[in-house]
């Protein structure tokens, strides 16, 4: 997916954001968004909102001079969602449907983000509420259809906390199809509120998947980017199971098929899928151009 202008000031409000959350003092902030607004003039319309999202960040860790500026943020929501493990499996435990219940759990993590919010809402609350809607856009038979012969499963990871709630469904999906192998892949290094490697297994991802890199800091998939371990098991997995606004924002014109599990959060990714702020989506993407396009 490009950038469109509505990305521009978001990218400086991302930057804003990002910098309280470093703690930066004002001069260094202020560095921060000169330096940002001198690149802006380069940013290209035709490249994915994350690939502008990734100098952001990069420069945030830079002025700060911590190599993960929002690892406080990740280890705070990771426990929180810990505590919240029992809720998660109680619901999905006690569903007819437990894939069904297990990917709306999955959906439901989508919200702590906060690459995209300003805050992390009532998060029970919200995944109350998530697991309860109609979802706009819920492909639940595809996926249940691929799962059924599935032998390799690969899950995109997205953000520290929302990997518990992706635990929870990944416990399920070993539990119901025994014979698929379950990849996760993190991110190569710190970027955002992102999962790394540390993240995930601080998730007990580790118990249920096998953990890998995607190779690249990047807060999305970038395939020019990406390491070539990673590149062969995205292209033989059976199934791709994608988390996040970041990952569909490159990974949307794919040419394989792949199951988007997100929560909408911004103007731009709504109109893109023709969906209202706040659905919770899962989409199947048959693979090659995306047929969802957004309109002026």
């Amino acid at each position: 997916m490009r950038s469109y202008l509505e990305c521009i000031p978001c990218f400086m409000s991302q930057a804003l954001r990002a910098a309280r959350i470093a703690q930066l003092d004002d001069e260094q902030t202020l560095k921060l968004l000169r330096i940002i607004g001198g690149k802006i003039k380069d940013i290209q319309l035709s490249d994915p909102p994350p690939k502008t999202g990734n100098m952001i960040y990069s420069l945030v860790a830079e002025i700060s001079g911590k190599r993960d500026p929002y690892e406080w943020v990740k280890r705070e929501h990771i426990d929180f969602a810990l505590r919240m493990l029992p809720f998660m499996e109680g619901y999905i435990d006690d569903a007819r449907d437990p894939v069904d219940a297990a990917m709306r759990v999955a959906a439901a993590g989508n919200i702590i983000d906060l690459g995209a919010r300003k805050t992390v809402e009532n998060v029970h609350k919200v995944l109350e509420d998530a697991l309860t809607l109609k979802h706009r856009r819920w492909d639940i038979d595809q996926l249940k259809s691929a799962l059924a012969d599935a032998r390799k499963i690969l899950v995109l990871g997205d953000n520290a906390g929302e990997t518990v709630f992706d635990f929870a469904m990944m416990k399920t999906l070993r539990r119901v199809y025994p014979g698929a192998g379950i990849f996760f892949s993190v991110r190569g290094g710190p970027t955002i509120n992102d999962a790394t490697y540390k993240d995930a297994v601080r998730s007990r991802i580790d118990e249920v998947a096998t953990i890998i890199s995607t190779g690249s800091d990047a807060p999305g998939i970038l395939m020019d980017e990406v390491s070539p371990e990673f590149l062969e098991i995205f292209n033989s997995a059976d199934v791709v199971i994608s988390k996040g606004q970041g990952n569909y924002e490159t990974l949307n014109d794919a040419p394989r098929p792949i199951f988007f599990v997100m929560t909408v959060k911004c103007e731009v990714v709504a109109r893109h899928l023709n969906l209202p702020e706040g659905s919770s989506v899962l989409y199947f993407h048959p693979g090659g151009k995306s047929s969802e396009r957004m309109t002026d």
